[in-house]
């Protein structure tokens, strides 16, 4: 057994998934470079703790890549119920900014629950689907999927509550992501498409605060009240625009450093980009951010396993679907609803969240020519 284990390690080494870890650096040092520029002037503390995330991310993603990805089958229960006792303590202890209660204070460091709380639900979903007897050539019907919806639906719940809208819908569709690509019955698809279209104005009417609807009136049309609730969506289209073909240069951006363009360093840190390195320079990072999802589905195909087919599926999905929402909102395609950029955004904890979903990428990757 020792011998078995000590020939594994070199082989996991060789196998290493060069072009994905690659492709995450590149996005990493772009990333930092922006922080850079929408910071330097009177906000270098900013710039820093994103570089201790960064490279604090960095090496968690390492670590990660290095265990044998089964242990989070062990480890998924677990983990689901310390993210949701932590989703519950927010409400009853936890911090509120602009208007939402999402932060604990745990000491020196301050987590968002919500963003953890992503991985957990991936990590029960996969071991979920990888122990259900369902036969996979006959595909899901809606009552094999009740404890899809119990695992997903309850931190989906006390997300939402927060207020935090942004969160809830990506988890929402990465589940949906893997319950699509697990083999979901036609017949259940149409009739989970038709009670979406029926529920979304019901939710809109009934479910959302008074703020998320008028962020939803403010996307259609943003000129509504440009000094106000569209603000964030006309300086953003701004920024994005002002750069142009090529853009007005490195450190040249003028709609961030005036401070005319809102969360510049989180929600709208790629219109700082888009300004500064014009349309080409966005077309390079949505190139690389494209590969990153095609290794990724690599990762997925080749997996040996169930379990780190799904898992690797559900990663992948959180990253994806936030780059999707992020650079939507950015371009007033989608409502403004507080997703970050990964691997450009500031924040510790969404940093965190991304690298542990990559290391787990980088784990499944090493040892799909292994078992």
């Amino acid at each position: 057994m020792e011998q078995r284990r000590t020939s594994s390690r070199p082989r996991i080494l060789e196998n290493f998934d060069r072009p994905l870890f690659g492709t995450v650096l590149l996005l990493c040092g772009i990333g930092l470079m922006t922080i850079y520029s929408s910071s330097y002037l009177n906000q270098m503390e900013i710039f820093y703790r994103q570089l201790i995330f960064m490279g604090t991310g960095l090496g968690i993603a390492l670590v990660i890549s290095f265990l044998d990805y089964r242990i989070f089958e062990r480890l998924a229960i677990p983990v689901y119920i310390i993210a949701v006792i932590l989703l519950i303590l927010v409400p009853l202890i936890g911090s509120k900014a602009g208007g939402a209660q999402r932060w604990l204070h745990l000491g020196p460091f301050v987590l968002q629950p919500s963003e953890p709380a992503k991985i957990a639900v991936v990590l029960l979903l996969a071991r979920f689907y990888s122990r259900d007897k369902v036969d996979l050539q006959r595909g899901y019907g809606l009552r094999e999927l009740w404890p899809v919806v119990l695992i997903a639906g309850l931190p989906i719940l006390l997300i939402f509550k927060q207020p935090n809208l942004g969160t809830a819908l990506l988890i929402t569709f990465t589940t949906f992501t893997i319950i699509f690509l697990c083999n979901l019955k036609w017949k259940s698809l149409i009739v989970l498409t038709l009670a979406g279209l029926v529920g979304a104005p019901l939710a809109y009417q009934f479910v959302l605060h008074d703020y998320q609807r008028t962020r939803v009136k403010t996307f259609l049309n943003p000129q509504s009240d440009p000094l106000g609730d569209g603000y964030h969506t006309i300086q953003s289209m701004i920024s994005t625009g002002s750069g142009q073909v090529f853009g007005k240069g490195y450190l040249k951006g003028t709609q961030s450093k005036l401070e005319f363009l809102p969360e510049h360093h989180t929600d709208f840190v790629f219109s700082v980009f888009a300004e500064e390195w014009g349309f080409f320079g966005s077309l390079v990072v949505m190139g690389l951010f494209i590969i990153l999802i095609f290794l990724g589905v690599d990762v997925v195909r080749k997996s040996k396993d169930k379990f780190g087919a799904v898992l690797a599926m559900g990663c992948l999905s959180i990253i994806a679907w936030q780059v999707v929402v992020n650079a939507g909102m950015e371009l007033g395609l989608l409502p403004v609803v507080g997703v970050t950029l990964p691997f450009f955004s500031y924040g510790g904890s969404s940093v965190l969240t991304t690298m542990i979903a990559v290391g787990i990428l980088l784990s499944i990757a090493a040892r799909r020519h292994i078992f």
